[in-house]
């Protein structure tokens, strides 16, 4: 996946995307290797414990306090910010403003925000979530930094404008929502962009099932963490699946990279 994308082929395998949708089943020529990666494991009616409304506070800033310690000791912001230079870089932009998606802490607004300002390029940032529990964490982790503005968003629909950022981005989001949403956010997202738009997520692949749900049984401790870690593993994409996604989409420059051996992908799209 080294070449920029611009073809909408395989409408056979996309239209049968649609069809397996609602029950998340991947496409046809993906199950012909279980060798690599299990079928999409994902139920919209019992997601993982932090979608859930009954959740509770304490349990949210557990898992969010354990994805911000994840990125920072294992290289989640240093490979977002790779991507956001080459795009400031290429794009020749000396102030750069941001969506994120499914923000979290937004503890990656505030990397970026703070690279900017090591740069001298001026960053703003609009992080947005439709957990209400998660707001108001990311509110008070953000009280100190002026340039993130924290909204309430259903990231399934969208009120901005098209063009009306520089940069889009999601991380660690894609795997919370069915395959047709999916297409949908990934649509949108190249809308709203007005120069290039950034997708980092989990890759589904036996070794990272097995590796997470060892962890899972052996060193977290915390249930919510037990339980979303193994759930994710299974509920998030494939490559292959992730570029017919983005085909459907609409999605015309685009690259796909792994990273992190076998647990991270990047969709990098540029407008």
């Amino acid at each position: 996946m080294d070449s920029w994308k611009k073809s909408r082929s395989a409408e056979a395998e996309l239209s049968l995307i649609e069809k397996q949708a609602r029950v998340n089943l991947p496409p046809s020529r993906f199950q012909a290797v279980p060798l690599l990666a299990p079928a999409r494991h994902f139920d919209p009616l019992n997601p993982e414990l932090l979608d859930r409304p009954d959740v509770d506070q304490n349990s949210v800033r557990d898992e969010l306090q354990a994805l911000e310690t994840a990125n920072r000791r294992f290289g989640g912001y240093q490979l977002v910010l790779h991507y956001v230079a080459r795009l400031v870089r290429n794009a020749r932009l000396t102030s750069l403003t941001v969506l994120d998606l499914g923000t979290g802490l937004a503890d990656i607004p505030r990397a970026l925000v703070a690279w900017g300002q090591k740069r001298g390029v001026q960053v703003a940032v609009t992080a947005v979530d439709v957990n209400e529990k998660v707001l108001d964490l990311a509110r008070q982790a953000c009280r100190d930094w002026p340039d993130i503005s924290i909204e309430y968003q259903n990231i399934l629909r969208l009120t901005y404008a098209a063009n009306s950022f520089d940069l889009v981005m999601s991380s660690m989001a894609l795997h919370h929502f069915e395959t047709a949403d999916a297409i949908a956010l990934l649509r949108r997202m190249q809308e709203i962009a007005r120069s290039g738009y950034i997708v980092n997520d989990l890759r589904r692949n036996w070794l990272t099932i097995w590796f997470t749900e060892a962890l899972a049984r052996t060193v977290i401790r915390k249930e919510i963490l037990k339980h979303d870690a193994a759930y994710s593993s299974r509920a998030a994409f494939t490559v292959d699946e992730l570029n017919i996604m983005a085909q459907e989409a609409g999605l015309q420059r685009y690259r796909i990279h792994r990273h992190h051996l076998i647990f991270r992908m990047v969709l990098e799209g540029i407008k």
